[in-house]
C-alpha cells in the first residue's frame, strides 16, 4: 500500500502541472484524517463530496483518491492474471480543481471538517469551506449531513467560477460617430490696429462594426467581423497678423481637409494556442456574488490599409501655396472591447440570453456609439 501512495504522489505532481483537459475535472482527496475515528471515514468523506461536485457540475469529470486505489489494486490484479496495462493513471489523475479535504478528532469527540479548492491553471487556492459534524463512530447520518454542507459551501462558492462551459452565438453591432467643431479664437495686434486669429476644426467620421462571434470555450471565440469607415475632416485657420520671413505681417487663410472611406472584414489572428493561430477575440463572462453577470468581449479587426486624401491651400500676403493634393496609405484597426450587465443569471443556469442595446459618450473625444449585443449561450451537460 505504501507503494501505491509513492506512485499516486510522484504521477500527481507531473500530471496536474500539465493542466487543462478539454473537459473540466475534479480531483477530491482527503489529505488529512487525525485521530482514529476520522480515519475511518476517509473514503466516505471523499465518496460524498465527489457525488455532490458530479450532480451540481454534470459536465465535468470527478475522481477520487478513493476510488484511484481502488481501480490501482484491481489493475494491479488483472495484470498479474494476464490482462493488458491499458490503464493511465496520469488521465485519471488529471483535473483543473484539486479538492482537498481534512478530518481533525477533537477532544469531545466530534469531528472537524474542512475543505480546501485549489485552481491549478493559476496555481491558488480559491476557497476554503468549514464545518463542524456532530458526529460519533456510531452516527453516520450526522457525518452525512455535515459532508453535505462542506458541498454545498463549496458547490456556491464555485458558482463563481465559469466550471462548465457556455457555448452559442454572439452579435454585437457598434456604430460609432463624431460629429464636432472646435473654435480657438482670440485677438491680435499688427500693422497698429486690432486684428483677429480664428482656427477651426471640423470632423465628421463614422465607423460601423458587425461582429458574428461564437464562443466555443473559456473564453475563446470563432467568428468573422464586417467594417466600414467614413472620416472627413477640415482645418481652416484665418490669421490677420500672419509673420512672414521678410518680417511683414498680414492676412493669411490656411485650409486642410482630409477625407478616407474603407472597408474591411475579418479578426486578426496575431495570437496562438497549442501552437496553432488563435482569433484575437474572446467573450468573457464575469460572475458575481450576487448571481449576475457581466459580458465582456475583446477583439481586433484584421488590418485593412485605406487611402486618405489630403488637400492643402494657402492664400494671403506671404507664403502662399497652391492647392495640393495627396494621397497617403493609413492602415486601420478596429478593436472590440465592450462590457455589458450586470445581468441576473449564475453558472448553474443552463442558458444565458440576452438582447441589449446602450449609448455611450467619451467626453474627451466626443466620439458617440451606439452598441447592441444578442447572444444565447448554453452550457452544455457533456
Amino acid at each position: 500500500m505504501k507503494r501505491i501512495y509513492f506512485i499516486i504522489a510522484i504521477v500527481l505532481i507531473t500530471s496536474l502541472s500539465s493542466l487543462f483537459a478539454q473537459k473540466p475535472g475534479f480531483f477530491v482527496k482527503c489529505t488529512k484524517a487525525e485521530g482514529d475515528e476520522a480515519s475511518k471515514y476517509v473514503m466516505n468523506f471523499e465518496r460524498l463530496v465527489a457525488t455532490d461536485l458530479s450532480e451540481a457540475f454534470h459536465c465535468a469529470t470527478v475522481n477520487a483518491n478513493f476510488s484511484l486505489l481502488n481501480r490501482l489494486q484491481w489493475e494491479k490484479e488483472y495484470q498479474l492474471n494476464g490482462g493488458d496495462a491499458d490503464f493511465s493513471v496520469c488521465s485519471y489523475l488529471k483535473c483543473n480543481y484539486m479538492v482537498q479535504l481534512s478530518m481533525v478528532e477533537t477532544n469531545q469527540s466530534l469531528l472537524y471538517l474542512t475543505a480546501k479548492c485549489i485552481d491549478y491553471k493559476n496555481k491558488m487556492n480559491i476557497m476554503a469551506a468549514t464545518n463542524v459534524s456532530y458526529t460519533t463512530v456510531m452516527d453516520y447520518a450526522g457525518f452525512a449531513a455535515a459532508c453535505k454542507q462542506i458541498s454545498n459551501k463549496l458547490i456556491d462558492e464555485l458558482g463563481q467560477y465559469e466550471i462548465c462551459s457556455f457555448s452559442g452565438p454572439v452579435s454585437i453591432t457598434i456604430n460609432s460617430t463624431i460629429d464636432s467643431t472646435n473654435t480657438e479664437e482670440y485677438g491680435v495686434y499688427c500693422n497698429g490696429s486690432d486684428q483677429q486669429y480664428r482656427k477651426e476644426m471640423i470632423i465628421k467620421n463614422q465607423t460601423l462594426s458587425d461582429w458574428k462571434l461564437e464562443r466555443k470555450g473559456i473564453p475563446w471565440t470563432d467568428g468573422t467581423m464586417t467594417f466600414y469607415t467614413n472620416e472627413e475632416s477640415k482645418v481652416t485657420e484665418e490669421n490677420a497678423c500672419y509673420k512672414c520671413k521678410s518680417k511683414r505681417e498680414g492676412g493669411r487663410t490656411y485650409t486642410e481637409t482630409r477625407s478616407m472611406k474603407v472597408k474591411g472584414s475579418g479578426i486578426s489572428h496575431e495570437s496562438s494556442r497549442d501552437g496553432k493561430p488563435q482569433d484575437d477575440t474572446r467573450v468573457e463572462l464575469e460572475f458575481l456574488e450576487n448571481d449576475k453577470y457581466f459580458v465582456i468581449a475583446k477583439g481586433t479587426s484584421q488590418p485593412i490599409t485605406g487611402e486618405e486624401k489630403a488637400v492643402t491651400k494657402a492664400e494671403g500676403t506671404c507664403d502662399n501655396m497652391p492647392q495640393e493634393t495627396k494621397v497617403v496609405p493609413r492602415e486601420i484597426k478596429i478593436p472590440l472591447k465592450i462590457i455589458f450587465g450586470p445581468y441576473q443569471g449564475k453558472t448553474t443556469d443552463k442558458v444565458l440570453k440576452q438582447k441589449d442595446t446602450k449609448e455611450v459618450k467619451d467626453p474627451a473625444t466626443k466620439e458617440k456609439q451606439t452598441i447592441t449585443i444578442d447572444f444565447s449561450l448554453t452550457q452544455k451537460d457533456k
